[in-house]
């Protein structure tokens, strides 16, 4: 599911100043053993199932989950961060299909670009459970987690910034 505009491109331009000056960036995913750095990407933890890693940018994701939250209405989740993370890639970085949450059904995944200048034929939208979606500026995917999904290839060098969160889905 799309939602389209979530939040204003300020907003977004914040996030991202605060998570570029970040010095917590780090090569940890896709996890698992044996798995050559080329295929790894960079990433932020802002919130994890052992707390918070940046309270500035935890802080500023909060509100932004709030402001997706209020758009969407409170009838698909709850907005409260179990996970909450930044991601950057471009073209050099391999897609991952992959499913999250596979021992919990009980989530879903929120994710959205902090660029906001990010043109669609750049490419690196969100492939989910075999549809493609392009992801504008101030626009958010809900999805499940433990269906099979990726990023979709991305066609050019400028550094694609992607926020995502973890969240508890209404039953």
């Amino acid at each position: 599911m799309n939602i389209d505009d979530c939040c204003s491109l300020a907003y977004l331009d914040c996030l991202k100043k605060f998570a570029i000056e970040s010095e917590a960036w780090h090569l940890k995913y896709p996890e698992g053993e044996g798995i050559p750095i080329e295929k790894k990407f960079i990433k932020l933890d802002i919130i994890n199932n052992s707390g918070i890693k940046h309270p500035i940018l935890a802080g500023l994701a909060t509100g932004l989950l709030l402001q997706i939250h209020e758009k969407v209405g409170q009838h698909i989740f709850f907005p409260d961060i179990k996970i909450c993370g930044i991601s950057i890639k471009d073209k050099h970085t391999p897609r991952n299909l992959h499913t999250d949450e596979k021992k919990e059904k009980n989530y879903l995944k929120i994710l959205g670009l902090l660029n906001t200048d990010w043109k669609e034929e750049w490419g690196g939208g969100l492939f989910c459970n075999g549809e493609s979606s392009y992801i504008k500026p101030t626009s958010f995917c809900i999805f499940d987690p433990s269906e099979k999904h990726s990023t979709e290839e991305i066609f050019t060098d400028k550094k694609r910034l992607a926020i995502d969160f973890t969240v508890p889905k209404r039953r």
